[in-house]
């Protein structure tokens, strides 16, 4: 069974300063081996020596800062998205209050939808751009007699809002979301992979006192001064002045 599989309800306490906890854990161990044949070291589970122990210590900073790296990747890419999506939210109801107020009754009003909400999904305003993209363009294909007040053909929504730039503006949003699918996908990596080696590193800890009283017994100073990984009542200077001895 892999180790990550193998952790109990009391891992999250082992999470808590785990660096620190690892370096105890590390230090301690290498005690225990000078005590022990060199041809017979402490292993853990799986087959863990010192050497791997280590190993896995090492690597625990360099995944948490993975993760903190695809974290603002994917938070700058999710605000580009969230830009454009403001941006077509102002299109989709500048057209909306243009047709209300012009196009009631008419063949292309039954395209008119109602606005979505800023926190709905793409989906839904994927769907509220693409009718309303597709509702101008019909207009003007087959454009209406001529509107009052300050309307022009080729039809503008004023400070030079044409068809053509509503239609970047749809794509620039398809294009943000598209976008979000890659720091997301790297963000799940890097937290599956810190949160395996956490895991194993979890299982390990709890092991270890249990594989230091198989190898050395019940007594002894070493035993004493096993690392305590847990919050536990009582001070820890006994067994730190144990271990340094």
């Amino acid at each position: 069974m892999p180790i990550s599989q193998g952790m109990k309800m009391s891992q999250p306490q082992l999470l808590v300063g785990l660096d620190s906890k690892m370096a105890r854990v590390g230090k301690h161990w290498a005690a225990v081996n000078q005590e022990l044949p060199p041809n017979y070291p402490l292993v853990l589970l799986s087959g863990f020596e010192r050497g791997g122990f280590d190993e896995l210590a090492g690597r625990l900073p360099g995944l948490r800062d993975a993760v903190r790296v695809a974290e603002l990747d994917l938070k700058l890419a999710r605000a580009e998205y969230e830009r454009c999506k403001r941006e077509v939210h102002q299109w989709v109801r500048d057209i909306n209050m243009w047709m209300r107020a012009y196009y009631r009754g008419t063949p292309w009003f039954v395209l008119v939808r109602r606005v979505p909400g800023l926190g709905q999904s793409y989906q839904h305003w994927w769907d509220a751009a693409h009718d309303a993209l597709g509702m101008w363009r019909m207009i003007v294909k087959d454009p209406p007699a001529p509107l009052p007040g300050p309307w022009e053909w080729p039809l503008t929504l004023g400070k030079g809002k044409t068809v053509e730039k509503f239609e970047e503006a749809v794509k620039a949003f398809e294009s943000a979301w598209w976008a979000l699918l890659d720091p997301e996908g790297e963000l799940k990596l890097a937290r599956g992979a810190l949160w395996q080696a956490q895991g194993e590193a979890a299982a390990l800890l709890m092991a270890y006192g249990h594989g230091v009283r198989a190898r050395l017994g019940q007594k002894g100073a070493l035993v004493r001064a096993i690392p305590r990984l847990w919050p536990k009542r009582g001070s820890k200077a006994g067994a730190d002045r144990a271990l340094a001895s």
